[in-house]
């Protein structure tokens, strides 16, 4: 019941997310409303990079399959498999995590997705 409900709160949430722009500023702050509901929901009720430890990414790089392995390190610095050491920045929907690999950035969204920023190229990405 309480999955059925919440996917319930989840419908009539997305369908108040579209904006009408005949309407101004009034929309734009509901709209602003609707994000921020959104990241409060994620934040308490999905998995969140990070929360247990080492984060395991896949994504599709150029044709082929590659994973990827990024731990913390102390702080807000975030190490790649090859010991490379990065950093992470929280901003309102994703983890960015930069310098771990090489030419890599990394925007771990929660619940398990995101995108993988190659060479200027977004690909879509998944972790656990």
């Amino acid at each position: 019941m309480r999955i059925l409900a919440s996917l319930t709160a989840l419908i009539a949430l997305g369908a108040c997310s579209v904006a009408d722009l005949n309407h101004g500023a009034e929309d734009l702050r509901f709209n602003a409303l609707t994000d921020e509901t959104r990241r409060a929901w994620d934040v308490a009720n999905r998995d969140l990079p990070f929360d247990g430890g080492t984060v395991y990414i896949i994504a599709n790089e150029h044709g082929d399959m590659h994973t990827y392995a990024l731990r913390p390190c102390g702080g807000d610095h975030i190490c790649g498999a090859n010991g490379q050491r990065g950093h992470v920045e929280r901003t309102a929907d994703y983890f960015v995590v930069t310098g771990a690999y090489p030419h890599r950035t990394f925007l771990l969204s929660p619940g398990g997705d995101g995108y993988l920023n190659w060479r200027g190229v977004y690909r879509d990405l998944a972790w656990n």
